[in-house]
């Protein structure tokens, strides 16, 4: 029972929720049962139409998108000297990679992968 209070205090404070309505449980057939859910909001990358880690890694392997490593490869080979800062899965009806790279002029680009084919579609 304290794991849950604290847990539930943690997740309240992640929500912005006060901590005395994230730690009201309802007790029902002897067990105790936390009501969370009107607490929770959708997450940012929810908004933005972007691929949780787990359903990148299940749209990688069922082959609907390619491997990151290999996105990554490909944006290196295009610019030579530049430094990978990170890459996300963006969802939609044309999946694609925003790798963000540091390029050798110290700008830095979100390049936009096509995460079917691997091709470069444009850098902002």
């Amino acid at each position: 029972m304290r794991k849950s209070i604290l847990l539930l205090a943690l997740a309240g404070l992640l929500l912005g929720a006060a901590p005395a309505a994230a730690q009201s449980p309802v007790q029902t057939a002897g067990e105790e049962l936390t009501l969370v859910a009107s607490l929770q909001r959708p997450r940012p990358s929810d908004m933005r139409g972007g691929y949780s880690a787990d359903e990148a890694r299940d749209a990688r392997r069922s082959g609907d998108v390619l491997p990151a490593v290999q996105v990554i490869r490909e944006v290196r080979m295009r610019y030579p000297g530049s430094e990978v800062l990170d890459a996300r899965l963006m969802g939609g009806a044309q999946p694609q990679y925003v790798v963000r790279i540091l390029a050798r002029d110290g700008q830095r680009r979100d390049v936009y992968v096509d995460a079917r084919t691997g091709r470069i579609l444009y850098e902002r």
